[in-house]
């Protein structure tokens, strides 16, 4: 008898978690950037899509090191409070690492950096739980565009649709979703099904260090 595909041995390499050395490794890499770059700064992501950020790290690899996902390490890296602190004043960029976002470590001049950034966006597909930018609404008839294979998923995504010949027709006007609406799994579905970019990929610089000075991107020097 075939072995059953539930009964299937996932090796435990597959699945390892972060260990303590894990950890402390990230943390040196970014304390041996802090040292190596003159410019630090913190930033927010929006819509973040590992793809994008990939290529951003590749485009930056020459003359910057771009840091991402664990808050609480960089935090750590940087330092929390003026005790550990790993440079004068760096710890007031912690305050930023909240939510989406990242440390870029740069040697780059700050105009150069901001025009960098300030031109990075792509649209993207909502994805569910966000709030809908535009409504979408689709109006009775054929739809070509969808083979007879696709029925079936069509159907249990909410469509109102049968087989006509085999194609795809909807049998009423719908609305998928309303602009201001929070996303179903089934409308952020449909909206990519329908090519629907409604949502921005987009980075926000924060916060920026330099020579003992840390500051807000567009305000004060923090005291």
């Amino acid at each position: 008898m075939p072995k059953s595909k539930r009964a299937k041995i996932v090796p435990l390499t597959k699945t390892k978690a972060k260990t303590r050395g894990d950890k402390d490794d990230l943390i040196e890499k970014i304390q041996s950037s802090l040292e190596e770059y003159g410019e630090i700064y913190t930033f927010s992501i929006f819509n973040t899509r590992t793809n994008i950020l990939q290529d951003i790290r590749e485009e930056r690899r020459e003359d910057s090191r771009l840091f991402l996902g664990n808050n609480k390490l960089m935090m750590i890296a940087l330092g929390r409070d003026e005790a550990s602190t790993f440079k004068p004043n760096l710890h007031k960029l912690s305050k930023y690492l909240n939510g989406h976002c990242g440390l870029l470590c740069t040697n780059l001049p700050k105009k150069e950096v901001k025009e960098y950034f300030s031109g990075v966006g792509a649209q993207v597909y909502a994805r569910t739980g966000q709030t809908a930018a535009e409504t979408l609404t689709l109006t009775a008839g054929p739809l070509p565009q969808f083979p007879h294979s696709m029925f079936e998923h069509l159907s249990k995504l909410g469509l109102p649709i049968k087989l006509d010949k085999g194609v795809v027709v909807l049998l009423q006007d719908t609305t998928v979703c309303a602009e201001g609406d929070t996303l179903s799994a089934e409308a952020a579905q449909l909206l990519k099904l329908f090519g629907m970019q409604t949502a921005e990929f987009r980075i926000e610089l924060t916060a920026h260090w330099a020579n003992g000075v840390a500051k807000k991107i567009g305000g004060k020097a923090d005291e």
